[in-house]
């Protein structure tokens, strides 16, 4: 029999050559790891969710916020609906980390010598007292402030110059809104535990879309 070449995808062929080479494998193996080396630009579109937003998205793919924005003509103040089909015109990796290049001078997002306890690839955990003031690590805009993004509590994202991003998550009592200019090191919140299960301030720094490093933060 004998069938249409637009009825088989060029990933299925890929797939079905590596499963005829590898003779014992199991095909649901290959098919795993197969996927992880493809490059995700295949999925160039993505259809929004209920309780997505443009940010919520930019979190989810590690892509920068106003690409998606300017892409997809999407216009002030920035409202997605279910359904709706965006675009992406560059590689997601969900894995990616990148370098601090170049330095700034970092405000701490916390006051006196306070260090995080905790240290993930790209965030920042501080495990501190309810009601400890979070300061803005630069100067910025407001993005997003309050519980908006499911999974991270009260939130504040900042946008900053030169592509940056900053994320300070868990937040009791938040002093900004969006759209407001906020100064290097002026105080946009307070520790809290929302959305986690002991007060915390969750931060990571962003450039471009892509986490920074956390190890490579310093203030």
């Amino acid at each position: 029999m004998v069938f249409p070449f637009n009825m088989i995808r060029l990933r299925d062929i890929s797939l079905i050559f590596i499963f005829l080479l590898s003779g014992c494998a199991s095909f649901e193996v290959l098919r795993e790891n197969f996927t992880t080396l493809i490059p995700s630009k295949l999925d160039h579109f993505y259809f929004v969710e209920k309780g997505d937003s443009v940010w919520s998205i930019a979190l989810k793919f590690n892509l920068d916020p106003q690409s998606i924005i300017k892409n997809n003509n999407i216009e002030k103040p920035y409202i997605i609906y279910p359904n709706q089909k965006l675009t992406f015109n560059r590689e997601i990796n969900k894995s990616a980390l990148v370098s601090l290049q170049p330095p700034k001078q970092w405000h701490a997002p916390l006051n006196g010598d306070a260090k995080p306890e905790i240290t993930a690839s790209s965030w920042l955990i501080y495990k501190q007292k309810q009601g400890e003031p979070i300061h803005s690590v630069y100067a910025g805009k407001v993005v997003v402030s309050g519980p908006d993004i499911p999974g991270y509590g009260n939130l504040v994202m900042i946008s900053h110059p030169d592509g940056y991003l900053s994320l300070y998550a868990h937040c009791d009592k938040i002093f900004v809104e969006s759209g407001d200019e906020v100064s290097r090191g002026m105080m946009i919140a307070h520790v809290g535990n929302s959305e986690a299960s002991y007060p915390m301030l969750r931060f990571q720094l962003r450039k471009n879309g892509k986490p920074i490093q956390a190890s490579q933060l310093q203030f």
